[in-house]
């Protein structure tokens, strides 16, 4: 028998342009029925998740580019946001749903 506790639907895209002063350019909210995101980055970047407008620092959650990330947020009204070190990066996150 196959597992599929770990298959999602997919729902909304954002993409966020990333650059080293861009933690307060964040997403519209999630969907209320969102719990998990899949996020992935042209290039190494931090991101947060809050659902007051999150600030991203060098310091927040790392994440290499090219790598798809799952993770789990609040549900109703989160958002993310995201930084770079250095340079630019596209950032995409889609929203996910059992």
């Amino acid at each position: 028998m196959i597992d599929i506790s770990n298959v999602f639907r997919l729902g909304t895209n954002h993409t966020l342009s990333a650059t080293t002063s861009s933690g307060a350019t964040a997403t519209s909210a999630f969907g209320d029925q969102t719990q998990t995101v899949m996020v992935t980055a042209t290039a190494g970047c931090f991101v947060a998740f809050d659902p007051d407008r999150p600030a991203t620092v060098a310091g927040s959650t790392y994440i290499a580019a090219g790598t798809p990330y799952l993770f789990r947020v609040q549900m109703s009204g989160s958002m993310c946001s995201a930084i770079t070190g250095a340079g630019t990066a596209s950032v995409y996150i889609t929203e996910l749903t059992r």
